[in-house]
């Protein structure tokens, strides 16, 4: 079993280019079972750098308008901020995926 370690975020943060994006979060059954939702929102792939040296890529989500969620959404408490002030950015793990359709070049 791995143990927990903290990650840094280094440089190469890149943008993935979608305006519909549909994250699918695992859900705990014996087997795959995915809760999926499309979301206004951005993605991101992001290099992390683990305390042990260890390099990883993952992928992040940017809410920029969370001014409709639930005032009592947990992510409100802990960064003790309110609706609509400021974008909401989380890490999927590796049991988690987003599927991004490619825009349309102009």
């Amino acid at each position: 079993m791995r143990k927990l370690q903290e990650f840094v975020v280094s440089s190469g943060v890149r943008r993935i280019d979608s305006d519909n994006l549909v994250p699918c979060h695992s859900l705990p059954y014996p087997y795959a079972v995915f809760y999926c939702h499309a979301t206004p929102a951005q993605a991101y792939v992001v290099p992390l750098v683990g305390a042990d040296g260890t390099k990883i890529k993952a992928t992040a989500v940017c809410h920029k308008d969370t001014s409709k969620w639930d005032p009592g959404h947990v992510v409100f408490q802990v960064l003790k901020v309110k609706p609509g002030t400021v974008p909401v950015c989380h890490f999927f793990t590796v049991d988690n995926m987003v599927w991004a359709a490619k825009n349309k070049e102009n």
